[in-house]
């Protein structure tokens, strides 16, 4: 009697939507090129993966473009601001 191969496990459940699955690799894919990054700059700096970890979350930060938001008190024009001329 010729068995039929059977499906695995995995493809048997749902499977996930292409765009979670995308979204999953990038994140997978960010954080080792992190751990690559932590691991150069703890060898270079001769400094141990918890300080290079430090240094990319200061730069980080250092390089935030754009606030998580605004208040109001952003909005209004500063002395500096009406002085410009262009």
């Amino acid at each position: 009697m010729v068995k039929t191969p059977t499906r695995p496990a995995q493809s048997r459940k749902a499977s996930l939507p292409s765009q979670e699955r995308r979204g999953r690799r990038g994140e997978e894919l960010t954080v080792m090129k992190l751990q690559a990054a932590q691991e150069i700059l703890a060898e270079v700096f001769g400094i141990s993966l918890a300080e290079a970890e430090e240094m990319i979350k200061q730069r980080s930060r250092e390089r935030t473009l754009w606030p998580e938001s605004f208040s109001a008190d952003d909005m209004v024009p500063t002395e500096k601001d009406r002085n410009i001329s262009l």
